[in-house]
């Protein structure tokens, strides 16, 4: 018993160090973390939509790396369904939402606010992040798809490390070392099955960024078992601005 525990041990140990190496592989090829976080923020154009869902998103995005401060302002957000002008902000620790510069008490509202301003910016930033305390990687195998190897990373999350444990698989390209696609799911909106995201990359001021995505219902596999694809655009990105500070204070 004890020599087959020492030998689960060791494969997981193994598992992780593969995954480790491999992740850390991807980051360099993006341009690299420490690249990546001395352009200390960004801004950029945001329009995502689903043809399956009534769910159209357009804004104006703003990011500081230092305490993922996260800013937007809409003109178009069918989620909150509300008309004129729609902000939202989040300070490193509490997120808000404005109407017509009026904030707003309503809880769904901020509920909303919160999960879009923490999570736009984690997908920004999420492959640097793998290498954040408290995430979980592991070498689950390898596959063949549409004729390119990929090396497959699931990533999870240990107790207490944001605010829902979603599960992703990366699809790393064996040449490329980046990651081509990815299933993820979104247990705050109560998606427990995958959706698989397929990533195009654009060279920035020397950073690899996945400015297109489509996405659609999956399974564990990466088969698509969804219909319509939604789409994702990030446009007119620009690192190391000058940023008021001020417009992340509630």
């Amino acid at each position: 018993m004890k020599t087959l525990f020492l030998t689960l041990f060791t494969i997981c140990s193994i598992s992780a160090q593969n995954a480790e190496k491999i992740v850390a592989d991807m980051i360099n090829q993006l341009g690299g973390k420490k690249a990546f976080y001395n352009m200390k923020n960004v801004t950029y154009d945001l329009a995502f939509k689903d043809p399956n869902t009534p769910i159209t998103l357009v804004s104006k995005e703003v990011y500081v790396f230092d305490k993922e401060r996260s800013f937007a302002t809409y003109s178009e957000n069918s989620m909150l369904g509300a008309k004129g002008k729609v902000t939202e902000g989040y300070d490193g620790k509490n997120a808000w939402v404005k109407f017509n510069g009026k904030i707003s008490n309503d809880k769904q509202a901020n509920e909303i606010a919160r999960f879009w301003r923490k999570t736009n910016y984690y997908w920004f930033a999420m492959f640097y992040k793998l290498q954040d305390k408290g995430v979980n990687l592991k070498h689950i195998g390898s596959k063949k798809v549409e004729g390119r190897d990929y090396d497959l990373i699931k990533v999870t999350f240990a107790s207490g490390i944001g605010d829902s444990k979603d599960t992703y698989v990366l699809y790393v390209n064996k040449k490329t070392k980046l990651v081509d696609q990815l299933l993820f799911t979104v247990v705050a909106f109560g998606i427990t099955e995958p959706e698989l995201l397929k990533l195009h990359y654009e060279i920035i001021d020397g950073i690899n960024v996945p400015t297109e995505r489509v996405e659609i219902s999956s399974n564990w596999k990466g088969e698509v078992v969804g219909k319509k694809w939604a789409t994702t655009y990030w446009t007119n990105i620009k690192f190391n601005n000058k940023i008021d500070m001020t417009i992340f204070s509630k």
